[in-house]
């Protein structure tokens, strides 16, 4: 799934102290839908020397998020 700016915009994200600007027309990819498991993610970012610092998940575990660093 895209979500697409209609107007210009300004987006805070304090928990990761950033701040992301999107121009009129731009999309931002919001949705990838992939069958992994926490022990294969992790182990694909590190390979791609990425380090997974947090893994959220919905209640059932059927849909989550990972935020890796470098």
């Amino acid at each position: 799934m895209w979500l697409r700016a209609e107007t210009p915009q300004r987006v805070r994200i304090g928990a990761l102290n950033l701040t992301v600007e999107f121009a009129a027309g731009e999309e931002m990819l919001t949705e990838v839908s992939c069958k992994f498991r926490i022990e294969a993610v992790a182990a694909e970012l590190a390979a791609a020397g990425l380090q997974r610092t947090r893994w959220w998940t919905d209640d059932s575990g059927d849909f989550a998020l990972s935020l890796a660093v470098k």
